[in-house]
């Protein structure tokens, strides 16, 4: 019995993408994916052309770099979802209590500037606060998600 079809490249290849796509399933990250979308694409090359071995790692190379780039932000939409139903207003790494310094004189009508964790930020807040003094974050301002609303801390 013939056996050469067990060694050929294309089903190697093609064997390592499906083994590549299921890694996926247990690995955090989304990439492992497009590495399996490289070795298939390889063994396409190969089962139409016949490549070295220097060829194929080439083309694996280069497959699994450009979809990585060009298509892993697309499959990140499709895969990740949407939520219908926001529940929380809040991201779960608000800074909420956080201290920062004041650079820019913040005044309830036009706003300031704070300096937090070395950034600066558009800052809102209902009473004005001079520049260096230290003031607490403490939510959004409004709809932005840039502006922060602060206030003096309490002593």
């Amino acid at each position: 019995m013939n056996m050469d079809w067990a060694l050929s490249p294309w089903l190697i290849w093609f064997i390592l993408g499906v083994a590549m796509a299921f890694l996926e399933l247990t690995m955090p990250g989304f990439v492992v994916l497009f590495f399996g979308i490289g070795c298939w694409a390889t063994a396409a090359v190969v089962l139409i052309w016949p490549l070295t071995l220097t060829q194929q790692v080439l083309v694996f190379i280069l497959v699994s770099v450009c979809s990585i780039v060009f298509l892993r932000k697309w499959f990140m939409k499709i895969f990740t979802g949407r939520s219908s139903k926001q529940t929380e207003t809040d991201y779960d790494d608000f800074p909420r209590g956080e201290q920062a310094r004041v650079v820019q004189r913040i005044d309830p009508q036009a706003g300031g500037r704070i300096r937090f964790r070395g950034t600066l930020w558009d800052a809102a807040s209902d009473k004005e606060i001079e520049k260096d003094e230290i003031v607490e974050i403490v939510s959004f301002a409004g709809d932005s998600r840039q502006v922060y609303f602060v206030k003096k801390p309490s002593t």
